[in-house]
């Protein structure tokens, strides 16, 4: 049926698929040598074509280094860029320019495909009458097979109905394009409908389906990228009016002094944080507008690791896999996923060490493994080289010029200038986010009158606005334009809660397990002080109402310190691998609900641990109100140390390290003494403010459960006709100790809330 044009094209080209009756060919646009190539049914045209739709001059390609258009010659049946019909429009890689009748298709009716990248497949078909369900998907059976990581495993069917071929999303991860269109649901199939699915572009044809793989790689534009921050109550510009352009599998590297911009350009460019004004375009379309999309092919790397150190290599790039990859990638597609990446990353042999005992280069390509377990093509990396030795320098920088000549772009800021002939394009940045030159390294020399790079910092920390005027003022500046391109539309990553939240409570407990010395201190604490606590204390003290009274009240003061300390470093400590995995679809109430989870666990031995100690040691009631002394004070004790913990988390999220987190545990538990009711009565306002404080319902739950208006005081012993005034704090009812406990147990729920409320809305105001 077709005669395909079979030849190997080269990356970072423009290619046109023309499919005109039952021809199809590539044409790689470059090989003109022009930047306008014309298309008509004249010969004089540099695409001939024979549809009688065609007209003689009816338009041309318009290229430049930055992006393509094309363009009507006022020709008679006009262009339909994505089924609509345009004078001209930038396009993006898949989308389709059609000289036909969109809605009721012609038979000499002509399409072409836009490919931005050479490595593509030679072009296949399948008969759709050749079976009653043609599958697509990642699965090995599938019909068509997408072997991208982005595919779902049944990603979409098609089937034949009343002498119509519908085709249907089968509930996918990523969604279908259909002629730049979502998907939604099914849709009838037209004749030279273009569908994208991740890397695969599919042509319905004749009752065929024409289908070619794309390993394409990724172009950014930056226009105009302003960013203005306030330095002492004063506006002040870290970035200012930059332009960039960089093409697919490029490696780029921005180099400057310290305070230059860098890494705030990259952030900006990457995703990470808005900039003030400007716009970035990826593959044409704007960042921030189409950022739950784009951000699936978007890894980024900051300074610090994104590893935990608790984790063996192989748990940490499972887990990241778990995370990263669809919810229906079989246990078999992650390991040999975690396989590949280990050895782009040149770590295999590494994968039972633990992340601690690599070596700090180690530690980098394992932080750059994480991102790359996504298949990432748009690769950014902050410093990745910072603090390592020469060597181990070089052998990063190798690694990530392999990465780029595989087809990704790669982005990353560095100091150093050893080995800055590696990359396709170097952009330096002087004082105050100035760009003050772009382009090949040997152009660099060139351009400062150089023989080494680092005579460029000196440069540049002399006189940057002379270097920024002539660059400025240069044919090497980059001359990017806004794209007023359509916005992608296109369903959000549908990652599964339950999924994350059992993947993320494995990891958790996990990298609690790998660290002994702190599993061990944490499970030790509860009896060590349950054991003191009986050492204070005489053998009668649950005879006594102020001797009990004290102890129930240490005892409560315990359970909240431990709830305390188990939580009050976790989210600060690992907040830049939380916000990197909240930029990757990381779903809040999953990660909370992991850090509790394993919290209730933990602090269910430490309560059970602490009563049974005490109960070891000195004699202890045996009958509580509704169940057993030992359980109800268990219950109450764990409902304290986790309603303890979710305040830590709390206090964990607004903190900046785990150093200040621990400065906020004196101020935490302070108030907890003063307004529990034991050391001073509580009246009037000071009544009121003790509604909220943990101890209180911690002390009355237990002095209920222990019915401490029962017991004898000091004055009553001396003398024995005193009546003592029952307190409302302790009445022995299952009424008001279970209203005791659903008070600790709302308290929890919500500080969560509250929790997650701050997270949310710091990891949003970061962007």
């Amino acid at each position: 049926m077709l005669e395909q044009n079979r030849q190997q094209l080269d990356k970072n080209q423009y290619v046109i698929t023309v499919i005109e009756d039952d021809n199809i060919r590539n044409i790689n646009l470059m090989s003109f040598n022009k930047s306008r190539v014309s298309f008509g049914r004249g010969e004089e045209n540099d695409i001939v074509l024979t549809s009688p739709l065609v007209s003689v001059n009816h338009g041309f390609f318009e290229l430049s280094d930055n992006s393509i258009s094309v363009v009507d010659n006022q020709s008679t049946n006009g262009i339909f860029v994505n089924n609509n019909k345009m004078s001209q429009a930038i396009l993006k890689d898949g989308d389709s320019v059609k000289i036909d009748d969109p809605v009721e298709p012609l038979m000499r009716g002509i399409i072409f495909i836009l490919s931005t990248s050479g490595k593509v497949d030679d072009w296949q078909q399948i008969d759709l009458h050749k079976k009653p369900v043609i599958t697509i998907g990642r699965d090995r059976n599938s019909d068509i097979l997408i072997n991208h990581v982005s595919v779902s495993l049944k990603h979409a069917i098609i089937t034949e109905k009343n002498h119509h071929f519908i085709i249907k999303d089968n509930n996918s991860t990523n969604g279908i394009l259909i002629n730049g269109v979502l998907l939604k649901g099914e849709a009838i199939l037209k004749e030279r409908d273009v569908i994208l699915i991740a890397n695969a572009k599919l042509i319905f044809y004749k009752d065929h389906l024409l289908y070619q793989m794309s390993d394409y790689g990724v172009s950014l534009d930056a226009v105009d990228i302003t960013k203005t921050v306030k330095v002492k109550g004063r506006k002040k510009d870290i970035s200012q009016h930059v332009n960039l352009s960089i093409k697919p599998g490029q490696f780029v590297a921005f180099v400057g002094g310290s305070g230059a911009g860098k890494s705030t350009f990259m952030n900006c460019i990457s995703g990470v944080s808005r900039p003030t004004s400007g716009k970035v375009y990826v593959n044409g379309n704007d960042l921030f507008a189409n950022y739950a999309v784009l951000k699936n092919i978007i890894g980024y790397v900051p300074q610090q690791d994104i590893v935990f150190t608790d984790l063996t290599l192989r748990d940490m790039l499972k887990y990241a896999a778990d995370l990263r990859m669809p919810d229906d990638a079989t246990d078999s597609e992650k390991k040999n996923r975690i396989k590949t990446v280990l050895d782009i990353v040149e770590l295999t042999g590494k994968e039972d060490v633990m992340i601690r005992n690599l070596s700090g280069g180690q530690r980098k390509r394992a932080s750059i493994a994480v991102e790359l377990i996504a298949d990432p093509k748009l690769f950014f990396l902050d410093e990745p080289t910072s603090g390592l030795d020469p060597g181990t320098e070089r052998s990063i920088m190798q690694t990530l010029r392999k990465m780029a000549d595989s087809g990704k772009t790669i982005i990353l800021v560095t100091h150093t200038t050893l080995n800055l002939h590696l990359c396709d394009k170097i952009a330096f940045f002087g004082s105050e986010g100035r760009l003050c030159f772009s382009g090949p390294p040997k152009d660099a020399l060139e351009f400062f009158h150089v023989t080494d790079f680092v005579d460029i910092y000196t440069f540049l920390n002399k006189d940057t606005d002379t270097w920024y005027q002539t660059f400025n003022n240069s044919s090497y500046k980059d001359h990017v334009t806004s794209k007023e391109n359509q916005s992608v539309t296109r369903a959000k990553n549908k990652k599964s809660f339950i999924k994350q939240f059992s993947t993320l409570s494995k990891r958790y407990a996990k990298t609690i397990l790998n660290n002994k010395q702190q599993l061990m201190l944490l499970l030790l604490q509860a009896p060590i002080i349950a054991y003191l606590l009986t050492c204070v204390v005489s053998d009668e003290v649950f005879h006594s109402y102020d001797e009990a009274k004290m102890f129930l009240f240490a005892m409560s003061c315990s359970s909240i310190w431990l709830g305390f300390l188990n939580s009050i470093q976790e989210i600060c400590k690992e907040r830049v691998i939380l916000k990197k995995e909240y930029m990757a679809n990381l779903k809040l109430p999953a990660y909370l609900g992991s850090k509790m989870i394993v919290q209730c666990l933990l602090a269910l031995l430490q309560s059970v641990l602490l009563v049974v100690t005490v109960s070891i040691f000195m004699e202890v009631p045996d009958e509580g109100i509704i169940m057993s002394w030992k359980l109800e004070t268990i219950l109450v004790c764990f409902l304290t140390i986790v309603s303890a913990s979710a305040l830590g988390l709390t206090v964990s999220t607004v903190s900046k390290n785990a150093s200040v987190a621990m400065s906020f545990a004196p101020l935490l538990l302070v108030p907890q003494l003063l307004f529990s009711g034991i050391m001073f009565p509580l009246e009037g306002v000071i009544n009121k403010v003790s509604y909220v404080i943990l101890c209180r319902w911690s002390v009355e739950a237990l002095g209920t459960t222990n019915n401490l208006n029962n017991l004898t005081d000091v004055i009553q012993e001396i003398i024995p006709t005193y009546v003592r005034e029952e307190e409302s704090f302790y009445t022995f009812t299952a009424e008001h100790f279970t209203t005791d406990i659903s008070i600790i147990i709302l308290m929890m729920i919500i500080l969560l809330i509250v929790c997650f409320f701050i997270l949310r809305h710091q990891l949003e105001r970061s962007r």
